[in-house]
């Protein structure tokens, strides 16, 4: 197959207009090689940011300056973003920042990146550039640092995790030098904000590889590498045990605890309501109460956590609850109100769950007179 093949008439027309000065870069171009499906292609050139706007503008297609200080430019072409970056190499390292200083030598750019397998670059004709045998990796499966394991990881401590979340993608085993490189860099990992580590997290335990994420969550553990990242423990049989792919079930079933600290996975509001309802849940309570006084997708997601933390059977999925038949309305036609009124609610509602939810009107009105 023609890589060539894969380029939409947006990828032809940036090549077009920017001829030999510029390449498709990093995973666009390591995930043509694997057939596998691209959302974005991102583009490495020598032209500066501002003579890349300047040639975009010409040919009539928006530059948007979305990371300038870094050389990415992002050109909008038919309501679809491609980022074009300048050359470059990136001076003055401390783990979270760097000075970048633009160069005209795609070699130098690529050996600021990663990892080998997102060292590759790809022109119009399809030819492809690989300074450090990244496609050689890439079909042995493994996934190695560029050069010195322990320099690329002091140049942006994050590499760590991207190390292990690479590894479950790309790799049939990790790296002894990589994984040597990050038990050792791992204490740097409290440098690193809260939402770039969120951010790679969820990423690896979103993967599809669910054997590959268990295996490399225990690895995790046991180089004590997550104890960097969370206070509590990884409760990774109960991952491996639930069934659902929502991440924030994910990150309840892995972490939830006594010990779990919300800010540490820079939780959202929505993810805090329901960690801290699954906290609060007797497992022992009537589910029938349970469902009945919640709203029916927290029900379901307490059923499937609850499943992988007690070992249960995989929830059914639920059959829909008829509607509570008493209203508010109904009860203060009878002459009741305020305090009175909620209390009668509750009651009833309760009565009508440990019915099976069967219990009509009429009945359940006759345990008020």
């Amino acid at each position: 197959m023609q890589l060539t093949e894969n380029f939409t008439p947006e990828i032809k027309t940036i090549f077009a207009i920017f001829g030999d000065n510029i390449r498709l870069v990093g995973g666009c171009v390591r995930d043509l090689l694997l057939e596998k499906k691209i959302n974005d292609f991102d583009f490495a050139t020598k032209f500066l940011p501002n003579e890349t706007t300047k040639i975009l503008e010409k040919n009539k297609i928006k530059a948007v300056p979305t990371g300038a200080k870094f050389g990415t430019i992002t050109a909008v072409i038919n309501d679809r973003n491609f980022e074009i970056t300048t050359l470059r190499k990136d001076n003055e390292t401390d783990g979270r920042h760097c000075e970048p200083e633009f160069v005209d030598d795609f070699l130098l750019d690529a050996s600021r990146r990663d990892f080998t397998v997102n060292a590759l670059y790809m022109d119009s004709r399809g030819q492809i550039s690989d300074y450090f045998d990244g496609i050689s990796d890439l079909k042995k499966q493994k996934l190695r640092f560029i050069g010195d394991a322990e320099k690329r990881i002091e140049e942006d401590f994050l590499r760590i995790l991207r190390f292990f979340r690479f590894s479950v993608e790309y790799a049939n085993e990790l790296d002894a030098e990589g994984l040597k490189a990050c038990v050792n860099q791992k204490e740097n990992l409290k440098k690193i904000s809260r939402e770039r580590i969120r951010q790679e997290f969820l990423k690896l335990i979103s993967s599809k590889k669910k054997e590959r994420v268990v295996a490399i969550l225990k690895t995790l553990e046991q180089q004590k590498i997550s104890d960097e990242i969370f206070s509590s423990s990884l409760d990774i049989p109960a991952f491996e045990r639930l069934q659902s792919d929502d991440s924030k079930l994910k990150i309840a079933a892995l972490l939830l605890n006594k010990n779990f600290k919300p800010e540490e996975i820079c939780a959202t509001n929505s993810e805090k309501k329901l960690f801290n309802f699954l906290l609060s849940i007797d497992p022992n309570q009537d589910l029938r109460l349970l469902r009945a006084f919640h709203d029916e997708e927290f029900f379901w997601n307490f059923c499937l956590f609850n499943a992988a933390k007690q070992k249960l059977p995989a929830p059914r999925k639920l059959e829909k609850l008829p509607n509570f038949p008493i209203e508010a309305k109904d009860l203060i036609e009878l002459g009741l109100k305020g305090r009175q009124l909620g209390e009668a609610l509750d009651k009833l509602k309760k009565l009508w769950a440990e019915s099976d939810f069967k219990l009509d009107k009429k009945s359940l009105l006759k345990f008020l007179t």
